[in-house]
Order: structure tokens, then C-alpha cells, then sequence
């Protein structure tokens, strides 16, 4: 919900709710645990395929303070947002089968604002962590040559060079 609209179905079951599983055709998804951060929640999901039996772990991680072609007011918590992504990751690879890849889904009511930030911000971390030599600008660019519109305002745009400047300082590389 934004501004008393719904801006996008709500497809995992409420933690604490009467009912911590729902089910939407052939699959039942079940809220394991959520936690909440300030700004942002994690929330662990079981998803079973009922037809197939299969069932599997899915991480959930919500950015519950950023509305709609604005950006965060907190850039610390921006931050510890997407270190709790890099964790997740991590440690999803640790207990996966190298076989299986474990691909993160971004996604916002239009799927290019705010989900560009997050992409943007994470590719231009990985770049100051791998001294890899690529500008906001070129990266933003590949991104739009694959989804039109990634980072929507001029605000949004500054946000990220706000967020690395965050960074280095975190990092003490300033």
C-alpha cells in the first residue's frame, strides 16, 4: 500500500496472522520467520509445488521505507538493506548445490525506480570491492539497454552516487 493505494498484491502470508500459509493455485507458501530491521524486513518462505511435491526456501526481503519515485531518507539503512542482501546470498550459496543457481528477484510496483537503485547501487558496490573501473553512468546505461527506465528521477540518480559515497566512508577508503 502507498498513499492508501495498492500498488501490489500482497502474495506471502502475514507472519502472527490466523493463518501463516495461503495458497494461489498449485502452490502453498508458508511464512517461516520475519524479522524486522527499521527500514526493511526479512521473512524466510517455504513454497510448495502441490502437484510436483517439491518444495522450496525463499528469502524475502522487503525495503518497507521508500516511497514511490522518491528514494530512502536513511542511507545507513539503505546500506545495511543491501548488506543483508549480500548475506543472504552468501549464505544461500553456502548450503546450495553448486548445480543450482539461487537468482535474486528485484521488484517494485513498475520494476525500474526503486528496483533500479537497488540493481544500480549493488553493481557499483561489487565494482568498488573488486576495483573493477566502471562509471555510474555506463552501468546505469547497461541497464537500461535491458529494461528501459532504470533509476527513474534525478533524485534517484543522486541517491546512488549518495550511497557510495556512504560506502567508501563506511569502508574508510575516504
Amino acid at each position: 500500500m502507498e498513499s492508501g493505494r495498492e500498488k501490489s498484491f500482497r502474495y506471502w502470508p502475514r507472519l502472527g496472522s490466523r493463518h501463516n500459509t495461503v495458497t494461489y493455485g498449485r502452490f502453498r507458501i508458508t511464512t517461516r520467520f520475519r524479522t524486522e530491521s527499521g527500514c526493511y524486513a526479512t521473512t524466510g518462505l517455504k513454497i510448495k509445488n502441490l502437484m510436483k511435491e517439491q518444495e522450496r526456501t525463499l528469502w524475502h526481503l522487503q525495503y518497507t521505507d521508500w516511497p514511490d519515485h522518491g528514494c530512502p531518507e536513511d542511507f545507513k539503512g539503505f546500506l545495511t538493506y543491501l548488506e543483508e542482501i549480500q548475506s543472504v546470498r552468501r549464505h544461500t550459496n553456502a548450503i546450495s548445490d553448486p548445480k543450482n543457481t539461487n537468482p535474486v528477484l528485484v521488484h517494485c510496483s513498475a520494476g525500474v525506480g526503486r528496483s533500479g537503485v537497488v540493481i544500480l547501487s549493488e553493481l557499483m558496490i561489487a565494482c568498488l570491492e573488486h576495483n573493477e573501473v566502471l562509471t555510474v553512468p555506463k552501468v546505469l546505461r547497461l541497464l537500461r539497454d535491458q529494461r528501459m527506465l532504470m533509476v527513474q528521477t534525478l533524485s534517484q540518480y543522486t541517491f546512488v552516487y549518495k550511497v557510495l559515497i556512504e560506502y567508501l566512508r563506511n569502508s574508510r577508503l575516504i
